[in-house]
């Protein structure tokens, strides 16, 4: 196999955070509410001009409240699952390792749930969930690849409240904010800003289910929605700034209908490298539940290990791929970010040096 001559422009492929948009640099940023008190007139309108330019963008609706919480989107979730749960049964669906911790934090608060699990890249069932109940899922499962994609499972006719954490849908897929009641994500992902704080995104029901818990539960400051006026503790004015670059970055490109074509393209170049690849396979076993912004992959059992931590080390050195190998607690395998900023010809030259880092394991350093 001839070694490639072209690497990938840029070698960011972490699935979190993840690359940065072109063009950007902290030189463009708007830092000029930088060192201004967070609760005065001029910087609470622009944190609400954000707020509203969000809502275009992703097309919330205009009855929908937004928040902004610390702790990037762990602190978003916990603040819903201390301010909202508890009223009703829950229905936990897990397949990924985020949705696992979410409902161990459920449980510590002595909430009962229901459990439909599994983490073996199969879809747990989405059949016949109790109505009654409060759905807690994680859209798309950064630490294996696997998403529900669309909401089509879940009944008009729900009466509880629907929980997802959208991190890594949010910006690509096409979601219906009719059927979700809590969301929350980050903005470390497909927009590649930077980590730090969270948003949540509430419908008219779940804010009726705020206003209602709060007479009856005591809520730590920091994890308060209810009294937060929509900002959770003070924030980040740099990283808001660094929002903003990244919002108005991506409405330039074209918004949603640009951001699903461009991932949907870049889920294909790794689609047909796995046609002809031996060495890896995806670990989701569906297509339709195979992420577009994160794709994992497992090793066949030609390959060891130690073989993949050698390619994984060379590549990194080599300045060719960083952060590419799999979630922690997931099988040894590689992970690959197809989000809106990774271009195409940097996903192809990253595949042909992967094909020729394995056969050519004895040539590494």
């Amino acid at each position: 196999m001839i070694k490639p001559k072209v690497k990938p422009l840029n070698p960011f492929f972490s699935s979190g955070p993840t690359k940065k948009p072109k063009g950007w640099s902290l030189e463009k940023l708007n830092t000029k509410f930088l060192s201004r008190y967070h609760r005065s007139g001029i910087v609470k309108n622009y944190i609400e001009e954000t707020f509203e330019k969000l809502k275009q963008i992703l097309k919330i609706p205009k009855n929908y409240k937004i928040f902004l919480t610390p702790g990037s989107c762990s602190g978003a979730m916990e603040s819903v699952i201390w301010s909202l749960l508890g009223e009703k049964r829950i229905t936990s669906i897990i397949y990924d390792y985020w949705a696992e911790t979410w409902y161990d934090d459920i449980k510590k608060l002595g909430y009962k749930s229901e459990v439909r699990k599994n983490l073996n890249g199969k879809m747990p069932s989405l059949k016949n969930i109790d109505l009654e109940s409060d759905i807690f899922f994680v859209w798309t499962g950064t630490s294996n690849g696997m998403s529900v994609n669309n909401t089509d499972w879940i009944s008009k006719n729900h009466d509880g409240l629907i929980i997802t954490d959208i991190t890594s849908a949010v910006f690509v897929n096409d979601i219906d904010w009719s059927k979700l009641d809590a969301s929350v994500f980050s903005w470390q992902k497909a927009l590649g800003s930077e980590a730090q704080h969270g948003i949540v995104v509430l419908s008219p029901k779940a804010i009726e289910r705020l206003n209602y818990n709060i007479k009856k539960k005591k809520i730590p400051k920091v994890l308060d929605l209810f009294s937060s006026n929509g900002v959770v503790n003070t924030p980040s004015l740099l990283c808001l700034a660094d929002f903003n670059f990244c919002l108005s970055w991506f409405e330039s490109k074209g918004g949603l209908d640009w951001s699903l074509k461009t991932c949907m393209e870049n889920k294909i170049i790794l689609d047909k490298w796995m046609i002809k690849n031996n060495l890896f396979s995806y670990f989701v076993k569906e297509n339709i539940y195979r992420s577009l912004t994160t794709s994992f992959f497992i090793l066949n059992k030609s390959i060891d290990k130690n073989s993949l931590k050698k390619v994984i080390y060379f590549l990194e050195n080599e300045k060719i791929a960083y952060d590419i190998q799999s979630y922690r607690k997931s099988p040894f395998g590689i992970r690959i970010w197809t989000g809106p900023t990774i271009i195409k010809k940097d996903l192809i030259a990253l595949t042909n040096w992967l094909d020729w880092s394995f056969y050519n394991l004895e040539m590494l350093k």
